[in-house]
């Protein structure tokens, strides 16, 4: 009688001790599987920096999770210690070692050396900040651009340049870009993490945003993000930034030269059909091709400059590769592409879609 109950207690206690290992050991196993779902190769990667905005910030991540780690390092050492050095043995008798209270040198200790910490690393931090908010200086060549966000797509003006394009930003290798961000119509930010920190783009402000991309001598890409929740389609509201050479076939200079031309005439009949289209179904209310329909203002309610859209390698802000078919299914449907978006559905046939997405698809 008293061994089944003994042995019924001493089965319930290792089923507590089995429950107790299983809730330790399954949230340590989760973890490892969320570590293994890192993409260590991801084209939006932080610490991987194509440009000294985000050399700066992946300088500091790795200062601090170095510090952090010493510091976790140190006091797990140190507890590990304390516990198998004043834990209690098996031949000690039930009397309580010798008490003290308080003790002055560690307290200074742990009070001083964790703000001397503090204070550096705030000092360090505040001098990363200047340099990033640092505004160039003018005798330096500049690509000088100003980015508007809208639901759900970004427009770049090189006033300068005198070219408007979308989604697709061109800057060259070694030379310092200077943004200039606002907002027709909500908070967004834009953010290519490999180039720079993210900043956000307002109604009404304008901010600015510097960075110089690395130098390299051949076209390098690099994808972005709006970083700020703005509306239904937000996740669908990309970047792709374009490192231009100083010299060659892909240089920065030969993109504007291609860019400051007037849009290609129609050399085909679907093409033929297909400016028609545009010209007749509304388009050119919203778009500008240059030297076939040109706002004569622009405004934050107007879609992007289309005069070489062909040369784009997506549409709908990185939604699609730009392709004819796919630019039919823009045109024909925008809502279907992307969820909400604000540009209008002509309810265009099939066949005028395609002739309008050969046409724009024409515009190299």
């Amino acid at each position: 009688m008293i061994g089944t109950a003994y042995s019924r207690i001493t089965d319930a206690i290792e089923r507590i001790s089995r429950h107790r290992a299983i809730r330790l050991v399954l949230p340590l196993a989760l973890a490892l599987l969320m570590l293994a779902c890192g993409e260590s190769t991801h084209p939006r990667d932080t610490l991987n920096p194509a440009g000294d905005g985000a050399q700066v910030s992946a300088w500091f991540f790795w200062l601090y999770m170095i510090l952090d780690t010493i510091i976790f390092i140190i006091v797990m050492v140190a507890m590990i210690v304390a516990i198998m050095k004043f834990s209690k043995k098996p031949d000690d008798d039930d009397s309580l070692p010798p008490q003290s209270h308080g003790d002055m040198r560690l307290e200074i200790m742990w009070t001083v050396i964790p703000t001397i910490i503090i204070v550096v690393l705030a000092v360090i931090t505040v001098g990363g900040v200047f340099q990033l908010s640092a505004k160039p200086s003018e005798e330096q060549k500049i690509v000088d651009i100003e980015v508007m966000g809208k639901q759900w797509w970004w427009e770049f003006d090189y006033k300068k340049e005198r070219i408007s394009t979308a989604n697709e930003m061109h800057v060259e290798a070694g030379t310092q870009v200077s943004l200039h961000l606002t907002s027709a119509d909500v908070i967004h930010a834009f953010w290519v993490p490999r180039m720079s920190g993210k900043r956000d783009a307002t109604p009404g402000r304008t901010y600015p945003l510097y960075f110089k991309p690395f130098a390299s001598d051949k076209l390098e890409e690099y994808i972005g993000q709006c970083a700020e929740l703005c509306g239904a389609s937000h996740a669908r509201m990309g970047i792709k930034l374009f490192v231009h050479p100083k010299t060659g076939p892909d240089s920065y200079d030969n993109w504007v030269k291609k860019q400051q031309e007037a849009a290609r005439a129609p050399a085909t009949a679907l093409e033929k059909q297909g400016k028609k289209v545009f010209e007749t179904k509304g388009c050119k209310s919203c778009h500008t091709i240059r030297g076939v329909a040109e706002l004569t203002k622009r405004s934050r309610s107007t879609g992007p400059d289309l005069t070489h859209v062909g040369s784009r390698s997506t549409i709908a802000a990185l939604a699609l590769t730009n392709t004819i078919d796919n630019l039919a299914k823009w045109v024909k449907n925008p809502q279907a592409v992307k969820e909400a978006a604000l540009m209008t559905n002509l309810n265009l046939t099939d066949e005028e879609s395609k002739a309008v997405a050969t046409y724009l698809y024409s515009l190299k």
